[in-house]
């Protein structure tokens, strides 16, 4: 870029960002007319080129409805984006998940400012001070040398982000247009290892820049990089590395490599779980000890207003409905005649004591997780059977026989349009729990700590069970890691990539999705599993084809199958 070029715009995504302390996350769009070097040498204007970065981080709560395109979900909305995944209509000219463009125009807003960095002039700041008080000045110091570590963690996200969809892409390391193809069009694909390597060295360099305690920068603001978040990106990358899909696409990712950086995670002890699930998911979730990195999104209700069970008036009926493949994953608690719990077993519907009741006593993060019939919701007893309240013929009723409640606060007046604080988690420690079983199992077994990290794969995964009051687990094997994972983490963007990086689509994304359908007589109740819709699923399909318009410029060789 020349020195003369001029910055007219720049994208703003700054509502999609949201500080409650102050205004770190709010982009501003600069004022036409600003060079280059002006823009990097201001330190406030740097400052916002930093922020607006941030703005390129996924958008969570956008993409929710892609957990209908794994066997967790159904979008009510026939002509959500979920469905060109669902019935195999998706390739390399359509892609609802646009994330190409995205995340490379991210990867050049890092590179802009890892190009300039070194022009940030705070001599001023100096100049100004007028008594022995340097504070301002060494605050400035230090942030100008965080925004660099944050920068590069931004960027090693982005790739993450490119990597887990396409494989291999390009690296680039000087700020290319993604907009003028003859800035990069030459410009080759890395292999999947090469890629892998290239996010983990990034988060190295930010790990060295970022202290692991934050606790003197008091002025740095929550929802900033940390050292956790660094960590945590680092060592999934790890996870996704060393697992089926990405071996056999030339990964040298091992388990042990994967385990070990978990452990780096929770050696920070800076986490804990949560002591109540559903807090991860209200609109104080920010404040979880659970909670690494985040995304806030400010006081909304987009998401209610799609949620909530129908019998709610102004309820849009554009739920993201839970499957009965999903509500059979949760087990059901046994119990001695005083009430204690001594064990727990699948739920199984040719069971004649389960199919009787068969929502209650389940795992707790069910109901943390589902609205099911008879459940209550806004002091409301939801009726999900033929002709209830909430269900079936009634338009827009769920498709499944459930509603989603996770993510969903029940205290919003849809009629009088009240909002509530929600932040979409990146990372959380119950994830690195998970995490850190399967990489330790996978390298180890279930019960060894040959690394003396102080923790096996079978009692971190029973952490996690542990804080929902289940049953600790007397034996782990890949099913079971399987299972976990998704009830805990059904709904946070897990279950897409999970089943892919598995190489297990076949298993669970072929497999036809079922609802349950429910008669209700004179107050007793008549279920019945009913197959909602077949699904498409094919190998190639563990890999996004690289977009075409993008083929035709590059003359890249196009992933296989597509």
């Amino acid at each position: 870029m020349k020195k003369n070029r001029y910055i007219t715009t720049l994208i703003v995504l700054g509502t999609l960002l949201y500080s409650c302390k102050r205004d770190y996350l709010d982009v501003q769009t600069l004022q036409a007319g600003v060079t280059v070097d002006k823009l990097y040498s201001n330190y406030t204007y740097v400052q916002q080129q930093v922020w607006n970065t941030y703005s390129y981080l996924p958008n969570g709560f956008n993409y929710l409805d892609m957990e209908a395109a794994t066997d967790n979900a159904e979008v009510t909305y026939a002509l959500d984006k979920s469905q060109t995944f669902n019935n195999g209509t998706w390739n390399q000219y359509n892609n609802p998940d646009s994330a190409w463009a995205t995340n490379f125009a991210g990867i050049r807003q890092a590179n802009l400012y890892l190009k300039n960095k070194d022009k940030v002039d705070i001599s001023y700041i100096k100049d100004k001070i007028t008594s022995s008080d340097s504070t301002t000045y060494f605050n400035a110091r230090d942030n100008v040398k965080f925004m660099q570590g944050e920068t590069l963690f931004l960027k090693a996200f982005f790739y993450f982000e490119l990597v887990k969809r396409y494989g291999g892409v390009p690296i680039f390391e000087e700020p290319l247009d993604y907009n003028d193809p003859n800035t990069w069009k030459t410009v080759q694909r890395k292999t999947l290892d090469e890629c892998l390597k290239y996010i983990v060295s990034l988060c190295d360099k930010a790990a060295a820049i970022i202290p692991a305690s934050l606790t003197p920068y008091t002025w740095y603001d929550a929802g900033r990089v940390t050292q956790g978040a660094i960590r945590a990106l680092k060592a999934k990358t790890l996870l996704y590395g060393a697992s089926p899909l990405y071996k056999d696409n030339g990964s040298t990712v091992t388990w042990a490599q994967a385990a070990a950086a978990l452990n780096d995670v929770i050696a920070l002890h800076l986490y804990s779980l949560d002591a109540n699930y559903s807090n991860l998911f209200g609109a104080n979730n920010t404040t979880s000890p659970e909670f690494i990195f985040y995304r806030r999104y400010g006081a909304v209700n987009t998401l209610e207003f799609n949620n909530f069970p129908i019998v709610f008036p102004s309820s849009f009926g554009n739920s993201y409905s839970p499957t009965e493949n999903l509500v059979n994953s949760f087990e059901v608690l046994q119990k001695d005649g005083g009430g204690n719990i001594t064990g727990s077993v699948p739920f199984d519907w040719n069971n004649p004591a389960h199919s009787a009741n068969p929502y209650q006593n389940r795992d707790p993060r069910f109901a943390a997780t589902v609205v099911y019939n008879g459940a209550t919701f806004k002091s409301t007893v939801i009726e999900t059977f033929t002709g209830g309240n909430s269900g079936l013929p009634k338009q827009n009723a769920t498709k499944t026989g459930y509603y989603l409640s996770k993510w969903v606060n029940q205290s919003i007046d849809l009629v009088n349009n009240t909002t509530a604080n929600h932040a979409w988690s990146y990372f959380r420690y119950g994830e690195i729990l998970l995490d850190y079983a399967e990489a330790m199992f996978n390298a180890y077994g279930a019960d060894a700590d040959p690394q003396g990290y102080g923790m096996t794969a079978l009692q971190a995964i029973n952490k996690v069970r542990l804080r929902v009051k289940m049953p600790a687990l007397t034996a782990l094997n890949q099913q079971t890691i399987e299972h976990e994972r998704n009830v805990e983490m059904s709904f946070e963007d897990q279950r897409f990539w999970d089943v892919r990086r598995w190489k297990k689509g076949g298993v669970y994304f072929k497999t036809p999705v079922n609802r349950i359908s429910i008669t209700n007589t004179g107050g007793s109740y008549t279920y019945g599993v009913k197959q909602l819709e077949n699904r498409v699923f094919e190998d190639r399909m563990n890999w996004y084809p690289i977009p075409q318009s993008e083929i035709a410029k590059t003359h890249w060789a196009q992933n296989p199958g597509w």
